[in-house]
């Protein structure tokens, strides 16, 4: 899906521009983060169906469920870029209800530049809860899964909301010609 999403053309004759190439790119990301999400699903349903089992018949097991709960931090991290790709993650529903491009444009900037602000002011914190946890060495207390590793997760994800943010940015910057047109009367 990867290899996909960045080889496809528009058509045999014609080259891709910058800002093609540029959402060529984002949609492989996409296809990433729906692979690690899709994976932390699975991971989750495992895990649980397997201390389901190992509890209902009263085995000797370690607590695997515990994994599940690990797999629950990438999937809302990863997750979330994931929304912000498809737009469905922060919305002003007046915003799309309205026929206006003008005011779409202008919505779709306030939402991507607070999503920056909100994905920057996150990924920082992470940074600092990662120090933090790697100081303290504190895990995670059945199969002692290192919590710094999980919080990793916390900028990756961050990094990837600003990511798509930026390109929705450049994207509507981008098409704000074809907005100025339709207002010209």
């Amino acid at each position: 899906q990867v290899t996909q999403a960045l080889t496809m053309h528009a058509s045999p004759n014609q080259h891709p521009g910058p800002l093609e190439w540029l959402h060529r790119i984002e949609k492989a990301v996409y296809a990433a983060e729906r692979m690690v999400c899709a994976g932390s699903l699975i991971v989750m349903l495992l895990a649980v169906g397997y201390t389901v089992i190992v509890r209902n018949l009263g085995l000797a097991s370690p607590n695997y469920g515990e994994l599940g709960l690990a797999a629950m931090v990438p999937l809302t991290l990863i997750g979330g870029a994931m929304c912000t790709y498809l737009g469905s993650h922060i919305s002003v529903e007046i915003v799309n209800a309205t026929s206006s491009r003008l005011l779409k444009s202008a919505g779709g900037l306030i939402v991507a530049l607070a999503t920056i602000a909100f994905a920057a002011l996150y990924a920082y914190s992470g940074s600092i809860l990662i120090e933090d946890f790697r100081s303290s060495g504190d895990k995670l207390l059945d199969l002692g899964t290192p919590l710094w590793l999980l919080a990793v997760f916390f900028p990756i994800g961050m990094l990837l909301m600003i990511f798509h943010s930026v390109v929705r940015i450049v994207s509507i910057i981008a098409k704000s010609d074809e907005v100025a047109r339709d207002l010209t009367p």
